[in-house]
């Protein structure tokens, strides 16, 4: 890669580890980057001002509150559960 090259939000692990600077330098502009191993994502490198953003709890929401599911039932799910079919493989002894 060359400083000419135009920056781009993923980059493979070989393209990281031959030049970091490049992958940081996008970083930098785009906020994360994503490093890809055999086109699999492996690795996000993130800005250091977002950092604080993703480590830092949210103290406006309560425990109950961060714990629940953000599920509206009447407008997310349509129609009935599955019914779960439980196989019980055992004898009774009398």
């Amino acid at each position: 890669m060359t400083a000419i090259d135009t920056l781009r939000r993923e980059y493979s692990a070989r393209e990281f580890n031959r030049d970091p600077s490049v992958v940081s330098r996008a970083a930098h502009q785009f906020g994360s980057v994503r490093i890809t191993n055999r086109g699999v994502p492996s690795l996000i490198v993130v800005d250091a001002s977002q950092h604080p953003e993703l480590v830092e709890p949210d103290h406006s929401l309560s425990l109950l509150d961060s714990l629940a599911p953000q599920v509206t039932w009447d407008e997310d799910i349509v129609g009935e559960p599955p019914r779960a079919r439980i196989a019980l493989d055992f004898e009774v002894e009398a």
